[in-house]
């Protein structure tokens, strides 16, 4: 494939960022720290979603650790079948969400959730792993610069 062809065939969408669901978020900015020298976000109380949630931050990807305030976050129920953690979702960004939305919903593409702003004040959604080989995919706003 050439490059005029890789240039024509990407998306309008990015990676923003991937979520990892733990059990001890003290402890996973521990590890991302120890075995790969990591930054690490302070750790927020999303009480909306039910979580706690920190930025582990490479060059190139954040990960969003998330870790479950009771047993009533859909984090509880993803850590019942999987105690060690793991890959929850991954997020795509796109510079209209709203825009997203409308042209998956009119392709009946299987969405989770309308448009809603998210901790950080960006609008997202959710796509159901249905759709795309078993993933959960958030699709949210670009960050504004």
């Amino acid at each position: 494939m050439s490059n005029n062809e890789i240039e024509m065939s990407r998306s309008n969408f990015n990676v923003d960022h991937i979520a990892h669901a733990v059990p001890n978020i003290e402890d996973a900015i521990s590890q991302y720290k120890r075995v790969f020298g990591a930054k690490a976000s302070n750790i927020k109380i999303i009480e909306k979603q039910d979580i706690k949630i920190a930025i582990v931050s490479f060059a190139n990807l954040k990960i969003e650790l998330m870790e479950p305030l009771s047993e009533k976050s859909p984090i509880a129920s993803y850590l019942q079948k999987n105690p060690k953690g793991g890959l929850h979702h991954y997020c795509l960004s796109v510079d209209d969400v709203n825009q997203s939305y409308e042209d998956q919903k009119e392709k009946k593409i299987n969405i989770i959730s309308e448009p809603t702003k998210g901790y950080h004040g960006r609008n997202l959604y959710f796509i159901h792993p249905s759709e795309v080989c078993g993933a959960l995919i958030e699709v949210e706003e670009h960050e504004k610069e």
